[in-house]
């Protein structure tokens, strides 16, 4: 007996990122895209200047080289679900024009877009890594050409988010220091009421340090 195959949506593959990525974002529709900020607990308007559109089946986010050209798309489904497109290259979630972070010379580095989302809500002026590993070579040449003066790499509360910010904290040549939310992550910290001013006092208390050429020394 002749079974039909069952047939499956083809996955998309990254020829051109920024092309598809522009189809998307085109054909988001806001009160969609406010929707998902809901869910998340996070400003809409903090999601859109991420980049983040409506894929059809996922959320997409771009990710960006150290230049802030398109390398490579995430996609998020409700579910939590979360992968990158076939031939996308790993980037930085990198924001743009937002108008309630302050620029005070500080960068914030958070483990994913959502979590960006949720740094960028309460004012904080923060880029985004795909994971609590790698893109450190990137991260270095960002914060050199957008002139960062401290930088504060936000770890998730588990070992490899920590394992991950140590190993960023090795590479950077700024003033630095690692904080850990009291919570899982920087977007319950946020939707448990955490803000700007509780990061600030946070930070004041921890150990700073600066990458030299004898190596990590603390200030």
């Amino acid at each position: 007996m002749y079974v039909q195959p069952v047939r499956r949506e083809p996955r998309p593959v990254l020829h051109n990122p920024l092309a598809l990525y522009r189809g998307w974002e085109r054909d988001t529709a806001y009160h969609h895209l406010d929707g998902f900020a809901m869910s998340l607990g996070v400003d809409a308007e903090a999601l859109k200047a991420i980049g983040c559109a409506w894929a059809r089946t996922a959320w997409a986010f771009p990710m960006k080289d150290d230049t802030e050209a398109v390398i490579g798309i995430r996609l998020r489904n409700d579910e939590g679900k979360k992968w990158a497109i076939t031939g996308s290259r790993q980037g930085l979630f990198i924001p743009t024009s937002y108008p309630y972070c302050v620029d005070d010379g500080t960068c914030y580095i958070v483990e994913g877009p959502t979590d960006l989302a949720a740094a960028m809500t309460i004012g904080l002026r923060a880029i985004g890594r795909p994971s609590c590993l790698g893109q450190e070579e990137v991260i270095v040449k960002y914060l050199r050409s957008h002139k960062a003066f401290r930088v504060v790499i936000i770890s998730d509360n588990d070992a490899p988010g920590l394992q991950g910010a140590r190993k960023l904290q090795e590479q950077i040549t700024q003033r630095n220091c690692i904080w850990t939310p009291p919570c899982k992550d920087m977007r319950e910290f946020v939707n448990r009421g955490g803000n700007a001013s509780m990061v600030e006092s946070a930070i004041s208390d921890l150990v700073w340090s600066r990458r030299s050429a004898q190596g990590l020394n603390s200030l």
